[in-house]
């Protein structure tokens, strides 16, 4: 069978989301460490949310301290400051993920609306990795949500404390988006230990055999497991179940009982989102 152009060996330079949160910075760490395995570049964008710097600038915008509840007026000097200090934070922290990983990485603040400036400099990457912060948290899951549903390539989703790890599953429905999800999970499973997971929607014998022919030959132990349908209950559980470190599926999944967003949120693995 002929191998699809989209692989690992297609991610050449990984964009990583950067801000200065914890879980930016565990994301960062992760997406480091998967670049070096991938031998691929860091291209760390930090966006200057222009929402932000409009809502400093109302007359009525306080900032309240974390140690004294004391309120004061925040103006959009101190907003331009505080945005500043942030972005050094994140490039120092690029930079030494970087030079401990031994890739190579480039910096850049831009200023705009966060899911434009991202989508804009999606297109100069083969992979966008983003961290997924904790419930609650209005403005990251908008992001996210955002990417997940516009993004032109490929996504790595990074919930806190998750990084490219096995065990690795695949889903695979028998289309496009899925073989290049399943030629990502086998070279990731082959790098990791020699061991997939495959969760198999539909009985079709065709779609059996278009898997038998991608991995033969692979050296992987494979576990198979069919799907009646990508019913979302059924897929957490059976996610959990195997206590997955990976897990790469197609851009294109169609899902029952709710969208790709409501999957992606109920689960708390490292996600290739393969397009």
């Amino acid at each position: 069978m002929n191998t699809p152009a989209t692989s690992t060996s297609s991610i050449r330079r990984i964009l990583v989301a950067l801000d200065a949160s914890a879980s930016g910075m565990a994301a960062l760490e992760a997406t480091a460490a998967f670049a070096s395995r991938m031998e691929a570049q860091l291209l760390g964008l930090f966006v200057e949310d222009i929402n932000l710097l409009r809502l400093a600038a109302l007359p009525f915008a306080r900032e309240v301290s974390f140690l004294s509840a004391r309120t004061r007026r925040l103006g959009g000097a101190e907003m331009e400051r505080a945005l500043r200090a942030q972005a050094a934070l994140a490039q120092a922290a690029l930079i030494a993920a970087a030079e401990r990983e031994g890739v190579n990485c480039s910096f850049r603040v831009v200023r705009g609306e966060m899911i434009a400036e991202l989508l804009a400099a999606a297109h100069e990457a083969d992979l966008v990795a983003i961290g997924v912060t904790r419930p609650g948290d209005r403005r990251a899951a908008s992001t996210v949500h955002g990417m997940v549903g516009t993004a032109p390539g490929s996504l790595l989703l990074l919930p806190a404390d998750a990084r490219i790890r096995p065990p690795v599953m695949a889903i695979y429905d028998g289309s496009a988006a899925s073989m290049k999800a399943l030629v990502v999970a086998q070279r990731l499973a082959q790098m990791d230990g020699g061991m997939l997971t495959l969760l198999i929607s539909g009985g079709a014998a065709h779609v059996r055999q278009e898997v038998a022919e991608q991995l033969a030959g692979s050296g992987l132990v494979v576990r198979y497991h069919a799907l009646s349908d990508l019913d979302i209950p059924e897929l957490v559980q059976s996610i959990r179940k195997e206590a997955v470190g990976t897990l790469v599926l197609g851009g294109d999944i169609g899902l029952k009982r709710g969208t790709l967003q409501h999957f992606l949120e109920r689960i708390d693995c490292a996600v290739l989102l393969v397009r």
